[in-house]
């Protein structure tokens, strides 16, 4: 094999690999419709799918309204066999959520408490910074806002949030979801 045959066999191989990787690369929505499809979204927050803006970006979230589980509750007369904090924290209202990563969920659920028009998650500490997450939805248009709040030791707001935005549709109920059983 001469020099030159050598160096187009290796180009080739090079186009083919790196030519056609932007083939294999995903959206969110392609995630999200590979999950949906194998029904294994989280059952317990697939009531909404929800997707930023920014199409570069292969992360979703879904959430499920604890309103709906009220309503199941109701009808079977569970919820009043509920303790009263329980009913309590359905009545004032919640939401579940779970992220997504390249299709890959995060390892656990998120709730985030009723708070005044929109939701936020229970204040944490990360590299020594208290901070919550704020989920603001428009109903009519299921456009949101969510938020990163950087919060003083006394929770009030340290600095101007930092804000994605997006679009949210409801779960299509035509799959039955089954992750997080």
């Amino acid at each position: 094999m001469s020099r030159l045959q050598l160096i187009m066999k290796i180009a080739l191989v090079v186009v083919l690999l790196f030519g056609s990787a932007s083939t294999f690369a995903q959206s969110a929505r392609d995630y999200y419709n590979e999950i949906y499809k194998a029904g294994g979204l989280d059952r317990m927050a697939d009531g909404y799918a929800c997707f930023d803006d920014d199409p570069k970006l292969e992360t979703f979230f879904i959430f499920g309204k604890s309103e709906t589980l009220k309503q199941f509750l109701i009808s079977t007369g569970e919820f009043k066999k509920m303790s009263k904090a329980q009913q309590a924290d359905l009545n004032r209202g919640f939401l579940n959520t779970r992220g997504y990563d390249k299709g890959v969920p995060h390892s656990s659920e998120e709730t985030y408490q009723t708070d005044g028009t929109s939701w936020a998650s229970e204040p944490g500490i990360i590299s020594g910074t208290k901070m919550r997450v704020r989920l603001s939805i428009e109903w009519t248009t299921l456009r949101y806002k969510r938020s990163v709040e950087f919060l003083n030791p006394n929770g009030t707001l340290k600095s101007v949030p930092l804000s994605r935005y997006g679009r949210c549709e409801e779960v299509s109920p035509e799959v039955q979801q089954k992750g997080n059983p």
